[in-house]
């Protein structure tokens, strides 16, 4: 469990500060060093490789954190990709039936 812990940190660390070849190389060193160790001490058996499982888990699962934390704050919504941001928008006139800002909407 402690060993999860701190792999979720290091992800969490790789999640903020580098990109994807970094926790593809992350993953790849737990895995060389702890298949080596288990199989000297004669522990390979599937509840180790549920272990492996579980300890590139918590890696990932702070780099996805981290990654989510790394974003850049947005204080409007993100413009769709064929429209410019709403501060820079032109009002047009209603078309085909549409109703304009100024009449009711509901019925």
């Amino acid at each position: 469990m402690i060993i999860a812990g701190i792999l979720f940190l290091i992800g969490l660390l790789i999640g903020l500060s580098y990109g994807y070849p970094a926790i593809i190389l992350a993953s790849a060193a737990v895995t060389l060093i702890a298949f080596p160790t288990w199989i000297i001490r004669g522990e390979l058996g599937l509840f180790v490789v549920l272990v492996w499982i579980g300890y590139l888990f918590a890696l990932q699962a702070g780099f996805l954190l981290g990654g989510y934390l790394g974003l850049p704050e947005e204080e409007q919504d993100l413009p769709e990709p064929d429209r410019p941001p709403r501060s820079e928008a032109k009002t047009r006139p209603p078309q085909d039936g549409q109703a304009g800002p100024e009449q009711d909407r509901g019925e």
